[in-house]
């Protein structure tokens, strides 16, 4: 019941009650209904044959992060951004860390090195970049490492076309535990 001051008590308990039924079964709805419309299956698979390469050089403190979890740390280079070597299906590669990219971001040179078959890829996927708008490919990285840091099954993209180092973006930075920058250094941990 309300009176001039509002909706009763017990009245205001019943609707946060059934918000709360209501956004916990939007939840547990959503998940299954992507995976109906097919957007799980956009994604194509890695090579399963890596090549043998060296261990990418990072610096490693086991101190940096809380609860002596592994880190990664990598300093700001002279143009304000940061470079970190990263191993996929254990092959090096070579990453700009851009947190503005929603996808790990694969050059197509890297993307041949790694085994990707560019001309069997779906050019589908429109991007908008600083360059513009782009066509890329949609692949999933069966690991991705920096330093101590694994992480496995990571949706990523092929650009089509652009030189110059991969993007290591929030597909994979989102799944660990933290990053952050502080006094020119980035830190990740997972």
């Amino acid at each position: 019941m309300s009176d001039m001051y509002g909706p009763s008590r017990g009245a205001m308990l019943r609707r946060a009650f059934l918000w709360t039924i209501g956004l916990g079964a939007v939840a547990y709805a959503v998940p299954g209904y992507l995976k109906g419309l097919g957007l799980s299956d956009v994604f194509a698979g890695a090579p399963s044959t890596p090549q043998k390469s060296a261990r990418p050089e990072q610096r490693i403190s086991m101190a940096s992060a809380p609860g002596d979890e592994p880190s990664v740390e990598t300093f700001r280079a002279r143009n304000n951004q940061f470079f970190v070597t990263a191993t996929i299906n254990g092959n090096a590669v070579h990453f700009v860390v851009d947190t503005g990219a929603t996808y790990v971001s694969l050059t197509p040179d890297d993307a041949r090195r790694l085994g990707f078959d560019l001309a069997t890829l779906d050019w589908s996927i429109r991007t908008s970049t600083a360059n513009g708008e782009a066509a890329d490919a949609a692949v999933t990285l069966a690991d991705l490492r920096l330093g101590d840091i694994v992480e496995y099954n990571v949706p990523a993209l092929v650009m089509k076309t652009g030189g110059g180092l991969s993007l290591l973006g929030m597909s994979f930075l989102s799944r660990l535990k933290s990053w952050n920058i502080r006094d020119g250094v980035l830190t990740i941990a997972s």
